[in-house]
């Protein structure tokens, strides 16, 4: 992979469209102080979806669009492509050239696209995991990012490893794959919470539809063996009706014989024939009264039997109805109180998510004062910085007033001298002389003391000894004053040889004190600004002391929100559950009403029925009252025939054989009439009773009446067995249980298979998780331990020396354990790299990066003067590090070290020609250029390019030769030569500016 261009229009000082083409190796990026160097490397990391606005050094994301200045509009939008050759397949896409592109408009909508593709920041980020490129990886390297590696949590160093290692994309995974996992235990959580609701009514309505399927078995039951018992009953009426239908006209056919017969004998009779014929009428009609009085009776008998049957039905109905009411009144009970208790936990509920919402604003408002705080913070560190540029500007002031004072100290110092004839060799030889009197006056001294010592210890032995001792002590004495007197010339001649206008320096009104009072007006300065920097520190650890409680109290609102969430879901649930029951309760009471209604029409029906009964009562007392009188009137009418066929003598026997005949035939033929009229009745009755008992029509049934085989004594046994099944269940009967049940099971059954999928995809997203993180492990602890001794052996060479050492922290937990790095430089013990100079820790990260670079090569990697806290030796080893890795990866370095940019192939310089806006030109070195890079690189010659081999399998592109003649295009050559050459002349007389204002910026970049 190789980075080829760089297109950028409206991002930051890139006011017009700027193209960039971008070489193989290495490539300086110069410039001065405020042109825009850069804005160059923010947009990169922004095209490579960059999301925080303070890593590209804006207060927010809107602030990259181009601002405008005094002769150029602001723009409403910034745009940056980034062109990548992928022929060797790095990137996970089929196209040898990538573009990556990104686009924000002022009103705050961003667009990001892939070769004209529109995608999303993630995919982008996606794109590069395992790269070693990315807004997060070891692609671009500043200063504040060698504070990050090299930070004092060991913790935050672990990016730079799992990069490395190919693991971001797998910690990625697991990450998404974590947050399903918890995302599925809370469902799994309220599924199961669902489920067990659900399975309460399940096992209730099981129970409850198995009673009320049992109960329809058994009243099905009921109504086939009363259909049975009916079908048998009609069938006898109907054929006993048609057996007595054609007696009937048999015996109709033997009346009107006997009829004939009679009147034949009667015309035979002369004088009482009319009057007998007569009375004998008057018989007939006697007869057929009573005939139809006897009907009538037995009508009215049947009808009376018919309506107490009926009244029975009607009132067991009754009973059943008011069983019915009494099981939808429980039905109504019940539901009340579950939708009692799920208004209570509603209640609970709302109470719970008002609670919820009050901490929930509590928490914000704690979140809004830390914020308000921060920023009370930031305006007092603002107020210290100022006090500070203004206490560095005194002592700017001051500084000069030093400078000066000094160069009047030395200037006035030479007048002195010279006036004095001052003779810095005729000094040095009187002082010679005087140490060498006093030297030789300090021995003799020393040894006439150990000389009289002795002498005062052991005493005189005579009196010659004493004589003697004396004489030496005045010779001792004498000796003694002529070096004093000696001395006394060479301190005077070494006076003399001294200039004596020192005094006058030194004095309290002179030159010296004054500079002794600057300088205690420079230390009181530092001091000062030491301690106003302190504060802004003290600040700054205070803001992020707040940052963190802000983040725990954001996480903590994000969980009640969370909770909020998930509450509102839960009430909602409850209140449909309500509706439901309430829906339910509507209808159970309209169920109820209905009930209400059918047993006030079966009332009704029942004293209908018994007002029928007592009519008919009445009817047959009538009916019974008009037999006897016609049956008088008969006897009446019988005597008087027999008084008349007493005078008729010889046919009056024959004639009474007939009529006695005609009785019996007239009886048989009232007999069968009554029959078939009684059975019309009870035909028509059994299809009422049926059509009133079950709403139906009895004759549909008619052809299974005639395939009925079982008895009707067994059909009785069998419905006597089945009533005493039905009243073993009880009166408490669910009636719609199977239809609830049947719509309850399918939602356990939808739940249940729910959560076992639910579990199951549990399962599945643990054990990817595992899996993730085991593989990711040994990824990584394979990578560390290349890294591991890459690092030591990079350290030594970059150091000519030392040694260094990464640790793990917590070596049981590969996967968040933090890296400790010791580093000990050639002479020093081996220290926390906190405890080294600023030279160092760079001098260290760089080693990291190169023993990074030589597991996982980034494909192309910016610099953004990391040199800058290096001396002469240090960045003459960080170039022929950089130079041998050249073949591996591409190098975009901004710095303003000479020895630096003599280490690259191509020069980029940025300017700006019209104020505040940045201009790019680009140029190819030299031979001559390219000898004197190759002289800088050679200073080093400890360090030996072969020894920085990649790891096996790393495709190491080859360097392009340089080329001869400078490719320019924008500008003129000589004007950017010279231009360059002038901020290369200045570069040393800045960087301690620079280094303040980058430890300034590091300060910002990490509040």
């Amino acid at each position: 992979m190789f980075l080829k261009s760089l297109d950028i229009f409206g991002f930051k000082s890139f006011a017009d469209r700027t193209h960039i083409d971008f070489s193989s190796g290495i490539t300086a990026l110069l410039g001065p102080n405020g042109c825009g160097k850069s804005n160059v490397v923010d947009a990169m990391k922004w095209v490579l979806a960059e999301s925080k606005s303070k890593n590209l050094r804006a207060d927010k994301m809107e602030d990259v669009i181009f601002a405008g200045t005094a002769n150029r509009p602001a723009l409403n939008v910034a745009e940056v492509a980034l062109t990548i050759s992928n022929e060797n397949s790095l990137l996970p896409l089929e196209d040898t050239e990538i573009e990556i592109k990104r686009r924000l408009y002022r009103s705050g909508e961003a667009q990001y696209f892939i070769n004209g593709r529109q995608v999303g920041p993630s995919e982008i980020r996606k794109l590069f995991m395992d790269t070693g490129v990315g807004k997060a990886a070891y692609s671009v390297m500043e200063q504040g990012k060698i504070d990050q590696i090299l930070s004092s949590k060991p913790e935050d160093r672990r990016y730079l490893f799992e990069e490395a290692a190919g693991i971001s994309r797998s910690k990625a995974e697991c990450a998404d794959a974590e947050r399903e996992l918890e995302k599925t235990k809370q469902n799994l959580q309220q599924i199961e919470i669902s489920l067990a609701e659900i399975k309460r009514s399940y096992d209730t309505l099981k129970i409850q539809s198995e009673k009320t399927t049992k109960f329809r078995k058994i009243k099905e039951e009921i109504f086939n063996i009363q259909l049975d018992i009916q079908l048998l009953k009609l069938k006898n009426f109907i054929e006993t009706k048609s057996r007595n239908e054609t007696s009937i006209v048999e015996v109709e056919e033997k009346r009107n014989k006997v009829r004939k017969e009679i009147e034949d004998i009667q015309n035979s009779l002369t004088e009482n024939t009319d009057f007998v014929k007569d009375l004998q009428e008057q018989v007939y009609a006697c007869q057929n009264e009573l005939t139809k009085i006897m009907g009538e009776k037995n009508g009215k008998l049947e009808l009376q039997k018919q309506q107490s049957t009926r009244l029975a039905e009607i009132k067991d109905k009754i009973n059943q109805l008011e069983i019915k009411k009494t099981n939808i009144q429980n039905r109504i009970d019940n539901l009340n109180e579950e939708v009692g208790d799920a208004q209570s936990n509603l209640h609970e509920k709302k109470k719970y998510l008002e609670d919820t919402k009050k901490n929930i604003e509590s928490f914000q408002q704690n979140i809004e004062a830390a914020g308000s705080q921060i920023t009370e913070n930031d305006e007092r560190a603002a107020e210290k910085r100022k006090q500070i540029e203004d206490l560095e500007s005194q002592r700017v002031q001051l500084q000069k007033e030093l400078t000066a004072i000094t160069e009047d100290i030395v200037t006035k110092l030479d007048a002195k001298l010279r006036d004095a004839g001052y003779s810095e060799g005729a000094m040095n030889q009187a002082k010679a002389k005087l140490e060498e009197i006093v030297g030789r006056l300090r021995i003799f001294t020393e040894g006439r003391k150990n000389v009289f010592g002795d002498a005062s210890k052991t005493g005189c032995r005579s009196a010659e000894e004493g004589t003697k001792l004396l004489n030496e002590a005045t010779a001792a004495f004498e000796e003694t004053h002529n070096m004093i007197l000696s001395l006394e010339e060479s301190l005077k001649s070494y006076i003399d040889a001294s200039p004596a206008f020192i005094s006058e320096f030194l004095a309290p009104e002179g030159i010296i004190t004054k500079k002794r009072e600057i300088d205690s007006k420079i230390s009181d300065n530092i001091k000062l600004v030491n301690d106003l920097n302190q504060m802004i520190k003290d600040l700054n650890a205070s803001n992020v002391t707040l940052s963190m409680k802000i983040n725990e109290y954001k996480d903590t609102l994000s969980k009640l929100k969370q909770n909020e969430v998930a509450i509102a879901e839960q009430l909602k649930s409850n209140e449909e559950k309500i509706t439901m029951l309430q829906r339910s309760i509507s209808q159970e009471e309209v169920n109820l009403r209905t009930n209400d209604d059918e047993v006030y029409a079966e009332q009704r029906r029942y004293e209908d029925t018994e007002e029928q009964i007592a009519n008919i009562q009445e009817e047959l007392a009538e009916i019974e009252q008009r037999g006897a009188q016609i049956g008088d009137k008969q006897r009446e009418l019988y005597s008087k025939i027999d008084e008349c066929n007493n005078k008729v003598s010889g046919k009056q026997n024959d004639l009474q054989k007939k009529q006695e005949q005609q009785d019996k035939i007239q009886r048989e033929f009232e007999r069968l009439s009554i029959s078939i009229g009684s059975l019309d009745t009870e035909i028509r009755n059994v299809k009422q009773n049926f059509s009133e008992q079950y709403s139906r029509d009895l004759m549909e049934y008619e052809e299974h009446m005639y395939t009925i085989t079982t008895p009707p004594e067994k059909l009785k046994e069998e419905l006597a067995k089945a009533k005493a099944n039905l009243e073993s269940l009880g009166h408490n009967i669910n009636l719609m249980a199977p239809e609830e049940f049947t719509e309850v099971k399918d939602r356990y059954e939808r739940q249940e298979a729910n959560y076992k999928d639910t579990l199951k995809s549990l399962e599945d997203l643990e054990q990817v998780a595992l899996e993730i993180k085991a593989k990711s492990s040994d990824m990584f602890l394979d990578t560390y331990n290349k890294i591991k001794k890459n690092f030591h052996n990079m350290f030594r060479r970059l150091f000519n020396g030392g040694h260094a050492e990464l640790r793990l922290e917590d070596p049981a937990n590969i996967l968040t354990t933090g890296i400790d790095i010791l580093a000990q430089p050639p002479g020093k013990k081996l220290e926390n790299i906190a405890l080294l100079s600023g030279g160092e820790k760079t001098m260290t990260a760089i080693a990291l990066l190169f023993a990074t670079y030589q597991v996982r090569p980034s494909p192309f990697c910016l610099l953004d003067e990391i040199d800058a806290a290096l001396d002469d030796k240090n960045v003459s080893s960080f170039v022929t590090a950089l130079t041998s890795f050249a073949n591996i990866s591409q190098y975009i370095v901004i710095t303003h070290n000479k020895k630096t940019v003599m280490g690259a192939g191509t020069m980029l310089g940025v300017t700006m020609e019209e104020s505040g806006i940045s201009k790019i030109i680009a140029l190819r070195l030299d031979d001559d250029i390219e000898k004197i890079r190759a002289e800088v690189i050679n200073e080093n010659d400890d360090f030996v390019e072969e020894d920085v081999e990649p790891e096996q399998g790393v495709v190491l592109p080859q360097r392009p030769e340089p080329r001869k003649k400078a490719e320019q295009t924008q500008g003129d050559e000589q004007s950017v030569t010279e231009q360059n050459t002038d901020e290369n002349n200045t570069s040393s007389d800045t960087n301690a500016e620079n280094n303040e204002a980058q430890n300034e910026q590091t300060e910002g970049n990490d509040k």
